[in-house]
């Protein structure tokens, strides 16, 4: 049974060839700089298409603007909590224009409806920096640690931002 598609296009056009309410989990990692902070709000509108009511949108993203991002977002879908996903040591990104090294990042979690799922800890950890797919990528043991934590198996995954296809691999 062929249960994986990949489409090359905006996730606005996804949606729109997408029925109401059938994802379970959508689990992404848009890009991070200030160019790409737009792309935030169309996530949030595609996930209140598409997500089963109670289903999670589990978002990574940088730190730089985040107060942006949360402001795109909040008028389509409803925050939830912010995940700590720890990234491994001695690769830390330097953002110069803060003067911080950062280990870690957020993952900011939202739900369609109201949340009766599994409890989930929030501090989520990636064992190494796998960059080999995509200059953006993020590792198979990190990405499979959020996969385990926001959904059940069987459940129907969407990651609108694809990238090197760790998502994919992992679910």
């Amino acid at each position: 049974m062929d249960i994986n598609h990949i489409y090359n296009e905006s996730c606005l056009d996804t949606m729109a060839r997408m029925p109401d309410g059938i994802v379970d989990a959508i689990i992404t990692d848009p890009p991070y700089p200030a160019e790409y902070v737009p792309l935030y709000e169309h996530l949030a509108i595609l996930a209140a298409h598409a997500l089963k009511d109670g289903g999670s949108l589990i978002c990574m993203t940088g730190q730089s603007y985040l107060p942006a991002i949360l402001n795109l977002m909040t008028p389509h879908i409803s925050y939830h909590w912010t995940v700590s996903y720890l990234t491994p040591g001695g690769q830390a990104v330097q953002l110069w224009q803060k003067n911080v090294n950062t280990f870690w990042k957020p993952v900011l979690w939202f739900v369609k409806g109201n949340y009766d799922g599994k409890w989930v800890g929030d501090v989520s950890k990636s064992n190494n920096n796998d960059k080999r797919f995509h200059h953006w990528g993020q590792s198979e043991s990190g990405m499979a640690d959020l996969v385990a934590r926001f959904s059940n198996e069987n459940d129907l995954i969407l990651d609108p931002f694809l990238g090197g296809g760790t998502t994919g691999v992992v679910a």
